[in-house]
C-alpha cells in the first residue's frame, strides 16, 4: 500500500456522490482498527465477525483482524438471529463488527446467550448512543489511531509473527443441509488462487471491478477483495444489491463477477424489453443475434470473417448490441460467473453479443476454484480446465475429487465432516471429495452433472441431472427460481416461482386485475402462460426428462423459513416438506 499511496484504491458512494480512497487512505484505515483490536486485547487466533453488506469497511475491518494474525469470521446480513447466534456461538467469537441499527437489533436480542462476544463494533449510526459493550466504528478508529501513535511497532510484529498456514478466517458454507459448516482457510489457500487471475484474465491495475455481492461468500471475496491485494486493480463498491445495476451504468467497470441468477436477470430484462418492441425493432434485433452468432462460431474456430460479416457485425454493434453493453457500464472486458451452475444458452447468447462469460467451479472448501474457462480457452458448458497447480480425478462413482494448495485443511470444531470432506487413498495421497458428479473430456475440460445427493431415479431407471433443467426453465423471463422432483417417480414433475417484476408486467399489459402476488398465480392467465414457456424449454430436452406438470408457488422461497440460503441455494428437502400437498396433487393417480 505504502508504494502506490497516492493512486485510487477503491470508489464508494457517499451522500450520493462517488468519492475515491488511496492505497494510502485505505492502508492508514487498516492501521488504525488493527491497533484498536491490539488495544482491545484481540490476540492471535481470536475470532471476530462481521455481520455486514458488502462496503468498504468491511475489507477494512476483514485486513486489520487478519494483520493482527486473528481469525475473520463473516456473517451473511440477511441471517436470521437464530443464525447469527449459532456461527457466533459456533465460532467462539469475542469481537464483532455489525453494520447498521438493524445488525445492531440482532445483537441486542441474542447477546446475552454469547458468553464469549466482548464488544459489538457499528459501522453507522445507531439510535441508543451509549450501549454497554458498543461502540461506534468512528470512536473505535480514535482509540486505535491513539494506541498506534503510542505504540508504533507493535502491528509490525504482529504482521511479522504471522504464517502462511495460519488460520486467517472462517468461511461457513451455505448449509444446504443442516447447520453451515466452518472452512478454515489460511494465506496459502487464498495466495494459490489470486496468483493466477492475472495471468489467467489479463487483470491489471488498471482494470476496474464492482463489489456488491455478500462478502461473507468465497467468490466475492476473492474477486472483489483479496485479487486487488495482488494486481493493484481499482474496485467500486455499489451500495446496495438493489443498487447494482444502476452502480454498474455510472461506474462503468472492466470485470465483472455474478452468480447465475445475475445473469439469468439481465438476460430476463433484455428479453422482456424486446417483446415489447415494434415489428420493425424486433427484426434489426432478430438480425442482429443472427449476424453476432455467426461472427463467434466462426471466430470460436479460429478462422478469419469475411469484410462483408465484419461490416454486418460492426453495424449489429452499433444498432443493438452497444446498448447491450451500456446496460453492464459499457467498458465490460470479461465476467465470470459462479458460485452455482449457469444455463449454456445464457452464456451462449452473451457471447454472440460480445459480452464474454467465463463460468468457474469451484466451493467454499477450495477457496472459490478448482477449474476455469479463461481467455481464448473457452468451452461452453464445461466449466473449464483445470486450475493452475491443482489436480482432480473423477471416482468410482463419477464424484469429482480434487486436490492442491487452495484445499481447506477441515471444518473447524467438525471432526466427522472434515474426515467425510478430506479421504485419503492408497498411495496416502488426501482428496477433497466435492460432493459434484462429473466428467472431464479429451481435452481436459471439466463438465459438472449434479449434485451427487441431487440426482434423480426415475420409476423407469433413468438417471437425471435435475440442475441442468431448472437451469434450462429459468431462462424464461417470467420463472424466478424451479426446482424438479421425480426421484423414483414415472415422470418429472416441478415447482415454480415467479420472477415478480416480469410476471406483473404481463398482467399490466393483460389488463388483469390482481391483489398480490399470490393471487396473480393463480391467475389462469398466468399458468397458461407457464404452460406455454415450459412446453417451448421442453422441446430442448430428452423425452424423459421433460416437465410434465408443475404448480406455481404463491411466494419467493425465503431464507426466513429456511427454503434458501443466503447465497440463494436452494435447500430441496425443505421446499419438498413445505410443499409436500403440491407433489402429491401431480402424482395423483399415478
Amino acid at each position: 500500500m505504502e508504494n502506490h499511496a497516492d493512486e485510487i484504491s477503491i470508489w464508494q458512494k457517499q451522500q450520493g456522490a462517488w468519492e475515491s480512497v488511496t492505497w494510502g487512505e485505505y492502508g492508514d484505515f487498516v492501521k488504525d482498527i488493527a491497533n484498536a483490536l491490539l488495544d482491545a486485547g484481540i490476540q492471535r487466533a481470536d475470532k471476530v465477525s462481521i455481520i455486514s453488506l458488502t462496503r468498504f469497511e468491511w475489507v477494512v475491518v476483514d485486513l486489520a483482524i487478519m494483520s493482527i494474525g486473528a481469525i475473520t469470521v463473516p456473517v451473511y446480513p440477511s441471517n436470521t438471529e437464530e443464525q447469527v447466534h449459532y456461527i457466533l456461538d459456533h465460532s467462539q467469537s469475542k469481537f464483532v463488527f455489525a453494520e447498521d441499527q438493524e445488525q445492531l437489533d440482532k445483537m441486542m436480542k441474542i447477546r446475552s446467550g454469547l458468553r464469549d462476544v466482548q464488544q459489538t463494533v457499528v459501522f453507522d449510526k445507531y439510535q441508543l448512543e451509549i450501549i454497554e459493550k458498543v461502540i461506534s466504528l468512528d470512536t473505535f478508529r480514535e482509540k486505535g489511531s491513539t494506541f498506534r501513535r503510542g505504540n508504533p511497532e507493535m502491528l509490525k510484529k504482529s504482521i511479522d509473527g504471522g504464517n502462511p498456514q495460519d488460520t486467517i478466517s472462517f468461511i461457513y458454507t451455505s448449509g444446504t443441509t443442516g447447520h453451515p459448516k466452518a472452512g478454515l482457510i489460511n494465506s496459502e489457500n487464498v495466495l494459490a488462487v489470486v496468483k493466477h487471475l492475472p495471468d489467467l484474465y489479463g487483470i491489471t491495475k488498471n482494470d476496474m471491478s464492482i463489489a456488491y455481492l455478500p462478502l461473507s461468500h468465497i467468490a466475492e471475496r476473492d474477486l472483489g477483495h483479496f485479487m486487488k491485494l495482488y494486481s493493484g486493480n481499482v474496485t467500486v463498491f455499489a451500495e446496495s444489491l438493489e443498487d447494482m445495476p444502476a452502480n454498474l451504468i455510472q461506474s462503468g467497470p472492466t470485470i465483472m463477477f455474478g452468480t447465475p441468477r445475475v445473469f439469468e436477470k439481465y438476460y430476463a430484462r433484455i428479453s422482456s424489453g424486446i417483446k415489447d418492441a415494434t415489428w420493425f425493432q424486433k427484426k434489426i434485433y432478430d438480425w442482429a443475434v443472427k449476424v453476432g452468432k455467426s461472427y463467434a462460431e466462426l471466430t470460436d474456430k479460429g478462422k478469419t470473417s469475411t469484410l462483408y460479416l465484419k461490416v454486418k457485425y460492426a453495424i449489429a454493434h452499433f444498432l443493438i448490441f452497444q446498448k447491450i453493453h451500456d446496460i453492464f457500464g459499457g467498458n465490460i472486458r470479461f465476467m465470470i460467473s459462479g458460485a452455482a451452475p449457469i444455463s449454456p444458452n445464457i452464456i451462449r447468447y452473451f457471447h454472440w453479443v460480445g459480452l464474454d462469460i467465463y463460468e468457474v467451479y469451484g466451493m467454499t472448501e477450495t477457496t472459490g476454484v478448482i477449474s476455469a474457462n479463461r481467455m481464448g480457452r473457452v468451452k461452453i458448458g464445461s466449466v473449464g480446465q483445470i486450475y493452475p497447480d491443482t489436480e482432480v480425478k473423477i471416482a468410482e462413482d463419477g464424484e469429482i475429487c480434487s486436490r492442491g494448495p487452495q484445499n481447506i485443511l477441515g471444518y473447524y470444531r467438525n471432526e466427522e465432516a472434515s474426515n467425510e470432506l478430506l479421504i485419503q487413498d492408497e498411495q496416502g495421497a488426501v482428496w477433497l471429495h466435492t460432493g459434484d458428479i462429473g466428467h472431464i473430456d479429451d481435452e481436459g475440460y471439466l463438465f459438472i452433472t449434479d449434485r451427487k445427493k441431487d440426482i434423480i431415479i426415475t420409476a423407469g431407471g433413468k438417471n437425471i441431472a435435475p440442475q441442468n433443467i431448472e437451469n434450462l426453465m429459468k431462462t424464461s423471463s417470467f420463472i424466478s427460481q424451479t426446482i424438479v422432483y421425480g426421484d423414483r417417480k414415472p415422470y418429472l414433475a416441478m415447482l415454480v416461482t415467479l420472477d415478480e417484476d416480469e410476471i406483473a408486467k404481463f398482467a399490466r399489459d393483460r389488463k388483469i386485475l390482481y391483489q398480490d402476488l399470490a393471487d396473480l398465480s393463480k391467475k389462469q392467465e398466468v399458468v397458461d402462460l407457464l404452460h406455454h414457456e415450459i412446453s417451448a424449454l421442453n422441446k430442448e430436452l430428452a423425452s424423459y426428462e421433460t416437465i410434465k406438470k408443475f404448480r406455481i408457488l404463491e411466494e419467493e422461497l425465503d431464507q426466513d423459513k429456511d427454503e434458501i440460503t443466503p447465497t440463494l441455494k436452494v435447500k430441496r428437502d425443505v421446499v419438498f416438506a413445505h410443499y409436500q400437498y403440491l407433489i402429491d396433487e401431480m402424482y395423483a393417480g399415478n
